[in-house]
């Protein structure tokens, strides 16, 4: 079982990061480890939508997406080698998936939201009318221990068919 912390770069959409932190590891790492990749995944990530009414550039927004593509199935081939799956599609499937935000100078608080599987490993949140215990909120200037505990707590309020049974710390 492992653990991953990736970056975003959000260009009218979530794409993963072409430059950002994506970091994997057994699920035998501790709460600070978890804080400390969660707080420079969020420091890395990027927003590149421009301001509203000026399109995305055609050309910029292919460029980023054969990048990022490749640097995702890159990073899922390697924790599928990693860990044992047969292939990336399977070890994607068989986890857990946080929604996590900060917004930098306009939010003090880091959000994490747990997730809802389906049979196909897709992710989404939760109607808002069934948030309830689900959202969780830290400062981003909270310790790294803090934070990993709060992903911890968060992780476990995931569920779903593609839900991990592993528990965290074996």
């Amino acid at each position: 079982m492992y653990i991953t912390v990736i970056s975003d770069e959000i260009w009218g959409g979530m794409h993963f990061s072409r430059r950002g932190l994506a970091i994997h590891s057994a699920r035998d790492v501790t709460p600070e480890w978890i804080g400390a990749n969660v707080r420079q995944a969020l420091e890395t990530s990027e927003y590149c939508s421009p301001p509203p009414g000026v399109p995305i550039d055609r050309d910029h927004l292919i460029a980023m997406k054969a990048a990022s593509s490749e640097r995702r199935l890159a990073f899922w081939d390697d924790v599928a080698s990693t860990y044992g799956y047969k292939s990336r599609d399977l070890a994607w499937k068989k986890k857990d998936h946080l929604f996590i935000s900060w917004f930098n100078g306009l939010e003090p608080d880091i959000v994490m939201e747990a997730s809802k599987s389906s049979v196909t490993g897709n992710h989404s949140a939760w109607p808002l009318d069934r948030n309830e215990g689900r959202v969780f909120r830290i400062p981003f200037a909270a310790s790294d221990a803090e934070i990993g505990e709060t992903v911890l707590k968060t992780l476990a309020k995931c569920e779903g068919p593609g839900k991990s049974t592993q528990p965290l710390f074996p």
